[in-house]
């Protein structure tokens, strides 16, 4: 469950932009910046990926460990493999959200819960 070498470089080659702007990832439930996937990046890098903005995205809800599902371990041993692997990487420079991303995240959740009934 680690990036390849070269994943890794592709990853590490992106640059935070501190004026991105996220868009909500309806399935992921979660935002993600457009400054934080590379081109080019294999399938098992962007799944692993993925399981980044997953964990993310749990950390931005503040959803407790125990409730991340039966993906928990894995997503664990991702996002501490990353931390490791890809400590630059854009993502981890938003593990708090902005006023103005939080209520972006709010309100896309709550237009999904809205559009569910």
């Amino acid at each position: 469950m680690r990036f390849s070498e070269a994943d890794r470089v592709k990853l590490l080659s992106l640059r935070f932009d501190p004026d991105a702007e996220p868009s909500y990832e309806l399935l992921k439930s979660c935002l993600v910046w457009p400054d934080e996937c590379p081109e080019g990046i294999s399938r098992e890098g962007y799944e692993l990926l993925q399981d980044l903005w997953i964990v993310r995205g749990f950390l931005h809800k503040q959803v407790p460990r125990e409730n991340w599902g039966f993906r928990t371990t894995r997503f664990e041993d991702v996002w501490a493999q990353a931390l490791q692997d890809i400590a630059e990487w854009p993502g981890f420079k938003r593990l708090q959200l902005s006023k103005a991303d939080a209520e972006y995240l709010q309100r896309s959740m709550r237009e999904l819960t809205e559009d569910d009934f």
